[in-house]
């Protein structure tokens, strides 16, 4: 019975805690800039409570917290808590308390960090109706007008503003359909800084926590080299089943035959399901190669004596150049089909014992 009692100390990191959760959070819906901020400092103090404590105070904290939020900010602040803060600072909190391995940390992390993206989202278009993606969408709309307008006054030929234009459409057209990917991102962005942000922070109260693998030993899984044959036939799939085209008599009648012709060529798939599924892993494989390709060349001009603002001046030409863009993917790939890092290690070892 003992073992239940929460310690007198304990309670009082807790309530210390919780206020600064409250005050994270508080300043992540009011102040704009420092919000930012706020929103990967706010899971950090429950996360030490449960490496510290234990999760049964990290839980009582983050519901202090959350009521004073709701009192202070409103009811949804205090739901931010509830639904982003504590879970991510909680899961994080118990892997590291466990002594798990950073990349294990990451990857629970992650889901955790999803998984709330997702509630918020929910319960912000449930409560209020706002959709923030469809907001972030127009928004991207209105931002390709004014890019068009800008690329004009500066007198470029209609023939490149029609590429430029066609590039931006393309670009704003394909968002909606690789939303899910953004949200995965978006989760592992979070994950990561909020990961990096808290060992910071535990190392200064002489708390271990595992470090991440350098960037130079990232490799993918074996199956991962399955992603892009399984995307494009997940893709091809959807577009050679074409969904039936059907219209009311009425509209027949109303509409002219070029109209009705129209609409009848233009691209429909039967399964948009499987075609946005297959669209999302092509893009996840093309940037998770694009990173070990960069990750490659970096070793490879590593190993040939380039100095660093030379390998740091190749990956901005690798992000402003097509040409080069495609030649670091497929590097990439082919680094995690041949391991050739671990091949060029090898042969610098034997030159350096011969």
């Amino acid at each position: 019975m003992t073992n239940r009692i929460i310690p007198v100390r304990g309670l009082t990191e807790g309530a210390i805690l919780a206020a600064l959760v409250a005050l994270f959070t508080i300043a992540a819906t009011v102040l704009p800039v420092a919000g930012i901020a706020s929103t990967y400092i706010s899971p950090i103090p429950l996360t030490v409570l449960v490496v510290r404590r234990g999760i049964r105070v990290a839980v009582l904290a983050a519901l202090v917290a959350a009521g004073i939020s709701a009192a202070v900010g409103g009811p949804l602040t205090g739901l931010t808590i509830v639904l982003t803060f504590a879970p991510l600072g909680i899961a994080l909190g118990a892997v590291l308390r466990a002594r798990k391995p950073a990349t294990t940390a990451l990857l629970i992390c992650t889901v955790v960090a999803t998984a709330s993206i997702l509630a918020n989202l929910a319960i912000t278009l449930a409560i209020s109706g706002f959709n923030p993606i469809v907001t972030m969408i127009e928004g991207m709309r209105q931002g390709q007008q004014s890019a068009v307008g800008f690329y004009r006054g500066l007198g470029i030929s209609p023939e490149q503003m029609e590429q430029i234009s066609g590039v931006m459409r393309q670009v704003v057209e394909l968002m909606p359909r690789i939303i899910p990917l953004i949200i995965v991102i978006g989760g592992l962005t979070t994950a990561y800084v909020n990961f990096e942000v808290t060992r910071f922070v535990l190392r200064r109260f002489a708390l271990p926590v595992p470090a991440l693998p350098p960037m130079s030993s990232w490799r993918v899984p074996a199956f991962f080299l399955w992603s892009l044959p399984v995307a494009l036939t997940l893709v091809w799939f959807a577009n050679a089943a074409r969904a039936p085209f059907v219209l009311p008599d009425e509209t027949l009648q109303m509409l002219p035959p070029d109209d009705v012709l129209a609409i009848a060529k233009t691209p429909a798939s039967r399964y948009p399901g499987v075609e946005a599924l297959g669209l999302n892993v092509f893009i996840l494989a093309q940037m998770v190669y694009a990173i070990l390709g960069l990750v490659a060349a970096w070793v490879l001009l590593e190993r040939y004596g380039a100095p660093r603002w030379l390998r740091w001046m190749a990956v901005l030409f690798a992000f402003t150049t097509p040409q080069l863009g495609i030649a670091v993917f497929f590097l990439g790939l082919a680094d995690a089909a041949f391991d050739l890092r671990g091949r060029w290690r090898a042969a610098r070892t034997v030159e350096a014992s011969s």
